[in-house]
């Protein structure tokens, strides 16, 4: 008789337990949720860890985190020595928003004094003075672009560059052509604009930008090429035209490629003896490639294998693109 009532109380006893353990769980859970720490609000201050003379024209300020660069200003530092003043013409964050490249008139060979206020992007208010020696060195590194408008869905072109500009001097190419003009927003960026409402980028088509000794820095470094391509059609779906270069059996080292019908429609870089463009449909093309003082004219399409042969004739990209 006891035999038959010993497993059902075994099965109640191990239910009993599994629904106790059940339980505590939820409880522990639930009262460890509650006791979380709660987030914790920065409320350290920046501080100015070095300054660095780049060139006779840029400074580099060092923070112990990141600076708030929208609220960089000029009138946030002051650089002094004796009783002179450094002007300072511009303030922008270069390898990380925690490094303020300050761009100034031009430094001596002396010690200078700095001071300022800088704010992190917690809005915690940093105060610094130090000092640090200038520089009459010349900057010789040349400019690049790091910012630019690319690819569909853009109505305009834009470019922000690696430095400090000399924004007096500008030159670029526009294909298929459009009349923009160079809007510059600060001395690194700049927008390029219609001159006239018939000058507005169409939905349908695709334009390049394209720059080679087109800009200077304020040291009259000239930047390196450049190229970029936008449209606004916001259903961009183009096809790849490929092509190879060749120069007495070995391939175009570098050069530019214009791609045409009865209108320069495009341009590509030749890069490893090869050119790429995007277009639109499958139907053949001409494309006219320049190397140095080698120049070509050949028939391409998508899917086809094209080949450019140039022949020492030089030509100029002003005569493919105008």
């Amino acid at each position: 008789m006891c035999l038959t009532f010993v497993a059902p109380r075994i099965e109640l006893t191990v239910q009993h337990k599994v629904m106790t353990i059940l339980v505590l769980l939820v409880l522990i859970t639930t009262f460890c949720a509650h006791k979380a720490a709660p987030l914790r609000k920065d409320r350290l201050r920046p501080r100015l860890q070095s300054v660095l003379a780049l060139s006779n024209r840029q400074l580099q300020y060092t923070f112990s985190e990141p600076i708030d660069t929208i609220a960089l200003h000029p009138d946030s530092l002051l650089i002094t020595n004796n009783n002179d003043t450094l002007s300072i013409l511009l303030l922008y964050p270069s390898l990380s928003a925690a490094e303020i490249v300050a761009i100034t008139d031009l430094q001596q060979d002396i010690l200078y004094k700095t001071s300022g206020v800088m704010y992190d992007t917690a809005r915690n208010k940093g105060v610094f003075e130090t000092s640090f020696n200038g520089t009459s060195q010349e900057d010789t590194v040349r400019p690049w672009v790091v910012q630019y408008s690319q690819g569909a869905k853009q109505t305009e072109f834009s470019v922000v560059f690696s430095e400090a500009m000399d924004t007096t001097f500008i030159t670029f190419h526009v294909v298929p052509r459009k009349n923009l003009v160079a809007s510059w927003q600060n001395l690194r960026a700049c927008r390029f604009l219609p001159a006239n409402p018939e000058d507005s980028l169409r939905y349908d088509t695709t334009y390049h930008l394209y720059m080679t000794a087109g800009a200077q820095d304020i040291s009259n470094n000239f930047m390196k090429t450049f190229l970029t391509s936008i449209t606004p059609d916001t259903v961009y779906q183009p096809a790849r035209l490929r092509g190879r270069v060749y120069v007495n059996d070995t391939f175009a080292i570098k050069g530019v490629a214009v791609l045409r019908r009865e209108r320069p429609l495009g341009i590509s870089l030749i890069s490893g003896g090869s050119f790429v463009f995007e277009v639109r449909d499958t139907l053949p093309y001409t494309v006219d490639v320049i190397s140095g003082e080698y120049s070509g004219t050949a028939s391409v399409a998508v899917r086809e294998e094209n080949n450019v042969i140039l022949q020492l004739q030089e030509k100029t990209l002003d005569n493919l693109i105008d």
